[in-house]
């Protein structure tokens, strides 16, 4: 049985990256393209299961790029946390992104990144649901580089 549950995404921050939080760094010749995103249920009185796992950046060079570092998904992310979690809970466990529920009525922050390659074309980038037929997608805008 599979079961759909609805949420809303809005990408409040996109960076291009050699730095991700508590992971390996990318590989050489690949960066991390990280989004912090804000999460809710939709309807909001609703608990859902955490959006993690379904989630891909889709960018015109994508299908190019794409080798053994380097696929349509999301490559790692942190827990699911509250704004007083983000902003005051040093230490904050959060909410596992790939097994987590959602509370209903609770707005969520979660950084996630995926490798491009370091050459990659990411004009128009969007976050899509990764499906077959694309899914949704919405537009990731300016996308900024750290040093």
């Amino acid at each position: 049985m599979e079961a759909a549950y609805t949420y809303t995404v809005r990408i409040l921050d996109a960076t291009l990256t050699t730095k991700v939080p508590g992971d390996n760094p990318p590989p050489a010749g690949t960066k991390a393209l990280a989004l912090l995103l804000r999460v809710e249920a939709e309807p909001r009185d609703r608990d859902i299961k955490a959006p993690y796992g379904n989630l891909g950046i889709k960018y015109p060079s994508l299908d190019a790029d794409k080798d053994s570092r380097i696929g349509g998904v999301m490559d790692g992310g942190t827990p699911y946390m509250t704004e007083d979690q983000l902003l005051f809970g040093d230490g904050a466990r959060g909410i596992d992104p790939m097994f987590g529920v959602l509370g209903a009525n609770t707005v969520y922050y979660h950084l996630a990144w995926q490798i491009v390659s370091e050459d990659a074309d990411l004009t128009g980038a969007s976050l899509c649901r990764a499906e077959l037929n694309g899914g949704n997608c919405i537009p990731i805008g300016p996308i900024e580089a750290s040093p």
